[in-house]
């Protein structure tokens, strides 16, 4: 149980990174035990290395491979030249078959949407796809700190870090669900997500081809990229939270999750 110092702490954490408009791009492939970390880490970097700023490594320091150590997760870290105010980071679970369900290696990139030197829209419409379809994850999407208000049922200003009063939130908890986008039940929807056919036919409830037809003028974007399908629900760089709920009230319906 957190302290109210910690609570408050915590409330004042989340009113900052709000504030500064940062955003995260959060994408995971299952470890696959056949494929060394070190396999794994020069096939992303030759593909970064490719893609230009923000998101790809082209004319910039290419990050050493990572070393496990005494350790089960290594990590490493870099920067485009031309834009050092987007964080790439990256980790990578250690291989080992008795452990892989829970298992994930993961390339994050972090940024504040006020960078002069980001275009939001060709993030989510050009760049993204590009680093996913060299990833090739399980899931992906563009997180904005709004998830634990809409799972509580409050708002991120109300938000008391305890118990939901969410009630479909609640109707999972009593089944026991395992809840996330990594887990068996997908309860919240981030503005911009990739699934590959793997979490699609887990977490959707709606056959490819029908969900196709569902997002068709309502959707902002929707890619059939490589491995897997790529929505934007919403582009706005600055979505507020009244309308990630509205996104949330309007998209999960049609991809069954209600």
């Amino acid at each position: 149980m957190k302290s109210e110092l910690d609570q408050k702490n915590e409330i004042e954490r989340i009113f900052k990174f709000m504030k500064n408009k940062e955003r995260t791009i959060r994408i995971y492939r299952k470890v696959d035990a056949n494929e060394t970390m070190e396999e794994r880490h020069k096939k992303v970097m030759e593909g970064l290395s490719k893609l230009e700023a923000p998101l790809g490594l082209k004319d910039s320091k290419i990050p050493e491979t990572p070393d496990f150590g005494t350790e089960l997760v290594c990590f490493y870290d870099a920067k485009n030249i031309k834009t050092k105010g987007v964080s790439i980071e990256g980790s990578y679970d250690w291989r080992d078959e008795r452990m892989l369900s829970a298992c994930w290696d993961e390339l994050r990139y972090e940024f504040k949407i006020t960078y002069k030197l980001i275009d939001y829209k060709k993030i989510i419409y050009e760049d993204l796809p590009k680093v996913i379809n060299i990833f090739d994850p399980y899931v992906a999407d563009l997180y904005v700190a709004y998830n634990g208000a809409y799972e509580e049922g409050r708002t991120p200003e109300t938000r008391t870090y305890g118990e939901s009063i969410n009630p479909e939130f609640l109707k999972l908890k009593e089944k026991n669900c395992n809840i996330g986008m990594l887990q068996d039940v997908l309860f919240t929807l981030s503005p911009v997500m990739y699934f590959n056919e793997e979490s699609y036919n887990k977490l959707i409830k709606v056959p490819k081809e029908e969900l196709l037809e569902r997002l068709k003028g309502k959707a902002k974007g929707v890619l059939l990229l490589e491995k897997g399908i790529y929505i934007i629900f919403n582009d706005k760089a600055d979505i507020t939270y009244e309308e990630f709920v509205e996104m949330n009230n309007t998209f999960k319906p049609l991809l069954g999750l209600i």
